[in-house]
């Protein structure tokens, strides 16, 4: 990767005159500090911090949804705009946010062109049924082969999951019941995004992410921040030509481990390092990153703490004080952010390089601003306030073993060609690993075998994490959870219930060329015994 960010100075201080530049040498100092830009194109270097606005996508509330998957030009850079590849026109798509418990229907129609191939929309989070949770499938006569996974040829469209894929020109309706257990699904901050084997990396690089919010009445209750001062924000990093479009960085065919793939350019819902106005009072963000590789060490600039409330699953038990949070890629968490302190004066949204995690590879951080919070100087009343108590945890969280069912194992293998593998294998859509029962609550081992940290993301329902190489997990786990950083050597214990919906479901490291290069594998669930 390209070495110290810089910001290119000609078109930005040369216009002030020789003595304005002198004058603002420090400022300039600062302002290369924010930059994320590595190697420098004129469009990208021209970027100013800070100027752009942050966009708030639409919000789809209806139960019934139509999103057309289409190519868009997005105004990103300073110049020509950036050709995309869109959920609804714009990167990110929009925010659906529906009540828990009622049923929602979301048609998409794929307008992209026939070469892109089959698409396959996952809702991440969601505790969706099988056909619509957004199956990989195997070789297609567009997808013949598969570079890293062993996809044996014959398999029926059923078997291989083919059946379940969106085909060019086609649409599917993807049918979400928004229950779980018999009861409404805690309300949840979660994003959809293509799925499809091999191609999920370059799908979310080109654009294909979207927001989806779940609404219940137990968080209505609360009195915490909403309306505008609840703010989704996602976070993702890109890289860009002379021309202001997207580079092709799979074209350098990585192979494991070293098959990171991170952007130039940090973007906060489609925007380079935005602006928002708030005022003197609480507000609720949403964090998630959608990079397809790099993590965020989230924190304030003025050094000011965050309340975290949730995680990827949803309200947690306890509210957690924070100075700074770790969030790997698919990894969402909720804070309180207070912003009286702060009147008359900007905060700036962060990442630093050092983490309370392990600082190793696939965990290493991003350094330099995210964003700015541009706060009112008006003394403003706030009613809203963070209970003490939040959300219980279920009673199955109590009951879990602590010896698990089945393990899965991350390793990796291959002699002249490496794969990344669970359990001595890389994804076939005609395997399963493990059987659980439906009603049955199971506890499942992640043991990482390799040098790589990796962030593992488990479908169908939601986790609790139970223990890291047996200790208790920090505060800001102990809550459900989808998506977990597994470090090198490490074992995490985890316990999920399954309910409702039997069938296949996968298990992945969320690090996307980690999951395209063979790093999934897959469960079913059976029926409950009778």
């Amino acid at each position: 990767m390209p070495g110290t960010p810089r910001l290119g100075r000609r078109a930005f201080l040369g216009a002030l005159g020789g003595g304005a530049a002198a004058l603002l040498a420090p400022q300039r100092r600062r302002l290369e500090s924010l930059l994320p830009f590595g190697g420098e194109t004129p469009s990208a270097s021209a970027a100013v911090p800070f100027r752009a606005r942050l966009p708030i996508p639409e919000e789809l509330t209806d139960s019934e949804i139509r999103i057309p998957i289409r190519e868009a030009e997005q105004q990103i850079l300073p110049g020509r705009k950036t050709k995309l590849w869109t959920y609804g026109g714009s990167f990110p798509g929009p925010t659906v946010r529906r009540p828990a418990g009622e049923r929602t229907e979301v048609t998409f129609h794929h307008e992209l062109p026939a070469r892109v191939g089959e698409l396959s929309v996952h809702l991440h989070g969601g505790h969706n049924r099988t056909q619509f949770d957004g199956q990989p499938g195997g070789l297609t006569k567009s997808q013949p082969l598969s570079y890293y996974c062993h996809i044996p040829r014959g398999l029926s469209p059923r078997e291989s999951g083919n059946d379940l894929l969106l085909e060019p020109g086609a649409r599917k309706t993807y049918v979400y019941d928004l229950m779980e257990d018999g009861r409404p699904e805690r309300s949840a901050f979660q994003w959809y995004h293509d799925h499809r084997l091999d191609r999920t990396s370059p799908r979310s690089w080109h654009g294909l992410a979207g927001m989806w919010i779940v609404d219940d009445e137990f968080d209505a209750s609360l009195p915490l921040p909403r309306g505008e001062r609840d703010i989704p924000l996602m976070i993702s990093e890109r890289s860009f030509d002379r021309h202001n479009q997207l580079t092709n960085p799979f074209e350098d065919h990585l192979r494991p481990p070293a098959d990171g793939i991170v952007g130039q350019s940090v973007l906060v819902n489609g925007a380079f390092m935005p602006h928002h106005h708030v005022g003197a009072r609480r507000y609720r963000l949403r964090l998630l990153n959608v990079s397809p590789f790099r993590s965020y060490n989230v924190h304030l600039s003025n050094g000011a703490p965050m309340v975290q409330i949730a995680t990827d699953s949803g309200l947690m038990p306890m509210p957690v004080r924070r100075n700074e949070i770790l969030l790997g890629p698919a990894e969402r968490a909720e804070v309180i952010v207070d912003f009286a302190g702060a009147r008359g004066e900007t905060v700036e949204l962060r990442s630093s390089k050092l983490h309370v995690g392990r600082n190793v590879t696939g965990s290493r951080t991003y350094a330099g601003a995210l964003m700015q919070f541009r706060v009112g100087s008006e003394r403003l009343a706030d009613r809203t306030r963070v209970p003490r108590k939040l959300r219980a945890l279920p009673d199955w969280t109590r009951k879990a073993k602590r010896k698990p069912d089945h393990r899965w194992e991350i390793t990796i293998g291959g002699l002249f060609k490496t794969v990344w593998q669970i359990n001595g294998r890389t994804f076939n859509p005609a395997h399963s690993d493990a059987f659980p029962r439906l009603g049955s609550t199971v506890t499942w081992e992640v043991h990482n075998r390799t040098n790589v940290a990796h962030v593992m993301h488990l479908h169908h329902t939601d986790w609790y994490l139970l223990s890291r190489d047996g200790r208790r997990p920090p505060p800001w786990e102990d809550c459900l959870k989808d998506t977990f950083f597994v470090y090198p050597g490490e074992r995490i214990l985890l316990a999920g219930h399954f309910s409702d919906y039997a069938g296949k479901f996968v298990i992945h490291c969320h690090m996307l060329d980690h999951e395209d290069h063979g790093l999934m594998s897959q469960f079913q669930v059976l029926p409950a015994k009778a």
